[in-house]
């Protein structure tokens, strides 16, 4: 079967079923059970990649063994075209400055790909799968000699055969595989990057996703899934429902016994099992429900919670098929019990979605993960995105048409994230209305596909049927009746975006380009904190150490030209400058006058942005907003626009300052109301708190306003605790220090502000992707700091595992200055690169005179590459300096 409801080519059926007959009449007879292997192989390695431009041969000539691929590409699976032919250094360098502009268009050819691999050997009763979950866009399939499909379609649709009829036990097998690339412009349903980078010149063609080799006995099981409901609000107990498919491989009726098994370390094991007759080449669901299996009603789980609100704990399913007593085939996934609800809220006239978990509202904060322009990744970048998000203080997740990397996926609910998948806006995803029958077949299999890989997952709280419009009415309809039939146990939303349907529940009113901090806050506003927002987000040029990876000195500075401005956002768009968010550095820091000084000043920026943003979603948490996405999480290549870390994995000034919006207990300043909150981002309620507001002069750090109150943190809530009045005296650019410190004086939030007597102003100019500024912020008095040259470092190491992790202490002895916006790095030798991913406990830290802080690092021993760690320590207003790490 090919796809999900796709038959097998008809000539093809007879010959595997006549096969599979034979093979199970021999399993199934009086010589007693089935002795089937039961496993699963990537192929992965033996393929070799080439235009099929100027060759003759077939694919029935191509996939025979030994037919030679000199000449050709050797790669290894998943891979898009592009990836190949970059891996085999036909084109290099690509993200280089314009250099993705020399590749040409690769669309308008197909392209071959070959494998040969060598097969299990065959036993009684086994049946042989090969399937293909990522082809793009659409494929001609053979396995030695034999078209298993003429036309298999759809990026997100999975593919599935039974070769059993087809393949070599035991012996080498080939596999020829035609690709016809999608089309530019994203006018088929597959992969579309929209705005936000240049386009891949191959479209993502190719074998992005899993090319598996299953073997089973004559019943194999696909797609288990569990379902939980709690007797909300009481979470003391769990109904659970298992579902999963039984597939008859043979020609013949089979009957089987289906086991399905829940386990957990420490947990009691669960086990139901129930014995169904198969007819020939029947795939049915099989279904255990507390009503027919009371062991199904769990007392006392241990609960699945996102990050921040608990422990995400993970049980086990296991489902097996025998047939007369033999195993013919199992399957095991991870699940969480945990129930995720919606509720609507009316805010300024607009009915908004809020979510809870376990009965309790959750804000989701997160950003819009997107992919490698080539769709290349592995375990160590998918799992650094899942720690990156963490590290920051989010909790989710959005995939905006980046669907089908399952192992972000298993990470994922392993973390406590959640994922917030949906199709993708501007494409032929949203041009719906003039679908042709075979787009219609694809987007009904997509989602069909891409459903089932999630709905197991404890980490998939909602789906988006669409993102900047909704499906049209028929569509829509089709969409919800495959999410019914598959048990979707979560939250749908229609789209995301109010502006073209009132009831999406989320808005998408931008803004896109860089705006002042205030906009987050004033509610009269578009893109300002209330509802509940599918994405907004602003440019994020990342630090020059990453900077100088893809663009030359003379591409650094000055900025805006040809090779800075490919980097931003897709030609011809409005997001191919930064000339707004250039402006807006050059008159609220000061004139930058190098790469370097835009560097450090943009990096004070992107923190100040992104931490405003997610403080003001925090501040009205479940009663005006709830939840936000970042757009982006991070970039598709390296960019300048749309990112919370960059295409290196290098932490700036963006992903600090959401982490520091997103502390547990976490104390903010609203930049429209001059109001102070306290916000509880966790389950547990914090008393005897003291929250500290000091106002302060730069550079002489005179204090000019000080004032301190008791207040308690609720629980999963947020409140308002101090306003701080017009205070006058003040330099034109001044602190606001904000603390939060616990009954033992101990600092639970320590939160500090840059500002200026001339505000920032918001003009009357507004569109879907800006608003326009009248007046900016005069910070210009941070380059008056004085040099303060008292910060001493202190550093130790551990090593276990793999794993580095070193312990840092600075300490700012100057008796008078502060030492503003400091940057501890572990790099990869003296002078060295940053070592990368990595994961601090905190940075981009300031100190007051005398005043030390203590910070971790931690980061794989691989990634020094060999060379010794060093500590480097820089900051706006202290030089750089460089120690060996013991």
């Amino acid at each position: 079967m090919s796809g999900i409801n796709r038959p097998y080519p008809r000539a093809l059926v007879a010959l595997l079923l006549t096969v599979t007959a034979i093979l199970t009449a021999g399993a199934l007879g009086p010589g007693g059970a089935s002795a089937a292997t039961v496993d699963s192989t990537e192929l992965t390695s033996g393929w070799a990649l080439r235009s099929a431009t100027g060759l003759a041969d077939t694919g029935a000539t191509i996939s025979r063994v030994g037919y030679s691929t000199a000449g050709w590409n050797p790669v290894t699976l998943p891979s898009t075209v592009l990836a190949g032919l970059v891996a085999n250094n036909v084109y290099t360098d690509i993200y280089a400055g314009t250099n993705l502009q020399s590749v040409p268009d690769l669309t308008g050819q197909d392209w071959w790909y070959r494998g040969q691999f060598t097969a299990a050997a065959a036993t009684p009763g086994q049946v042989y799968w090969l399937r293909l979950q990522g082809l793009s866009y659409r494929a001609q399939v053979w396995l030695n000699g034999t078209q298993l499909d003429a036309n298999a379609v759809g990026t997100f649709v999975e593919h599935e055969y039974n070769v059993s009829g087809a393949i070599l036990p035991g012996a080498l097998n080939a596999i020829a595989i035609r690709v016809t690339p999608p089309r530019h412009g994203c006018t088929d349903l597959s992969v579309c990057t929209v705005d936000w980078n240049p386009e891949a010149p191959d479209m993502n063609a190719g074998i992005w996703g899993r090319t598996l080799l299953d073997t089973t006995g004559p019943v194999a099981v696909r797609d288990p899934y569990v379902k939980t409901v709690l007797p909300l609000p009481a979470t003391n107990a769990a109904d659970l429902t298992v579902y999963a498919d039984a597939v008859n491989a043979t020609a013949a009726s089979a009957t089987t016994t289906v086991t399905a098994t829940i386990s957990k370390p420490g947990q009691p094991m669960i086990t139901a099992s129930q014995t169904v007759t198969l007819a020939a080449g029947e795939r049915r669901e099989i279904v255990f429900d507390p009503a027919g299996y009371p062991q199904l009603h769990v007392t006392n789980p241990l609960l699945w919670w996102p990050y921040q609100f608990g422990s995400p704990e993970l049980y086990q399913l296991t489902t097996a098929a025998s047939v007369a007593g033999a195993a013919s085939d199992s399957k095991t996934v991870n699940f969480g019990i945990r129930q995720f609800t919606d509720y609507r809220t009316t805010v300024q006239g607009t009915s908004f979605a809020g979510y809870k978990v376990n009965g309790q509202p959750i804000l989701f904060r997160g950003g819009g993960y997107v992919w490698d322009l080539l769709q290349r990744w592995n375990t160590k970048t998918n799992k650094a995105h899942v720690d990156y998000v963490k590290a920051m203080g989010l909790n989710t997740i959005r995939l905006e048409g980046t669907l089908g990397n399952q192992e972000l996926y298993d990470l994922a609910d392993a973390a406590g994230v959640m994922i917030m998948p949906g199709f993708v806006c501007c494409s032929a995803w949203e041009n719906d209305s003039g679908w042709t029958a075979e787009q219609n077949t694809v987007a009904q299999g997509s989602l069909n596909t891409q459903m089932r890989a999630m709905r197991a997952h404890a980490s998939a709280f909602m789906w988006a049927y669409g993102s900047d419009q909704p499906p049209t009415a028929a569509h829509l309809t089709a969409y919800k009746n495959i999410a019914t039939a598959l048990h979707w146990q979560n939250p749908t939303v229609d789209n995301v975006a109010s502006y073209s349907n009132a009831n999406a529940g989320m808005k998408m009113d931008g803004p896109y380009k860089w705006e002042p901090p205030v906009l987050w806050w004033d509610l009269t506003r578009a893109g300002s904190a209330f509802g509940a927002t599918g994405e907004e987000g602003t440019e994020a040029p990342p630090p020059l150490e990453s900077l100088s990876r893809f663009l030359t000195p003379a591409q650094t500075w000055p900025v805006g030209n040809a090779a800075w401005n490919y980097h931003v956002g897709k030609a011809g768009s409005v997001f191919n400058n930064t000339d707004v968010y250039t402006k807006a550095l050059n008159t609220r820091y000061g004139t930058t006058t190098s790469a370097a000084d835009y560097s450090k000043k943009s990096e004070v920026m992107n923190y100040e942005n992104t931490r405003s943003f997610f403080e003001a979603w925090s501040a009205r948490q479940h009663t005006q907003s709830f939840g936000s996405i970042w757009w982006m999480q991070n970039n598709a290549w390296p960019a300048l626009h749309w990112n919370l870390y960059d295409y290196y994995f290098k932490p700036g000034g963006s992903f600090y300052g959401t982490r520091k919006a997103t502390e547990p207990v976490h104390i903010e300043y609203d930049y429209f109301s001059r109001n102070v909150y306290v916000v509880n981002s966790t389950l547990t309620a914090r008393t005897g708190l003291t929250a500290t507001a000091t106002v302060l002069n730069i550079p002489d750090l005179a204090q000019k306003y000080t004032t301190s109150v008791a207040v308690s943190a609720p629980a999963d809530a947020s409140a308002s605790v101090l306003t701080l009045p017009a205070v006058s005296g003040l330099s034109s650019t001044y602190f606001v220090r904000l603390q939060l410190k616990d009954a033992g004086g101990a600092t639970v939030s320590n939160n500090l502000y840059w500002y200026s007597t001339t505000a920032d102003t918001l003009g009357n100019k507004s569109n879907w992707y800006s608003t326009s500024v009248k007046t900016y912020a005069n910070l210009t008095g941070l380059n008056s700091l004085p040099s303060n040259t008292g910060v001493t470092t202190a550093v130790s190491r551990s090593v276990a595992g793999g794993q580095e992790t070193v312990t840092i202490t600075l300490t700012n002895t100057s008796a008078t200055n502060i030492a503003f916006f400091l940057r501890p790095e572990v790099t990869a030798g003296n002078g060295g690169t940053e070592v990368v991913p990595v994961v601090y406990t905190d940075n981009y830290v300031s100190l007051f005179p005398g005043e030390s802080t203590q910070i971790t690092a931690t980061y794989a021993t691989a990634d020094l590459g060999g060379q010794p760690a060093y500590l480097r320590v820089r900051g706006y207003n202290i030089p750089t300096v460089s120690v060996a790490v013991p």
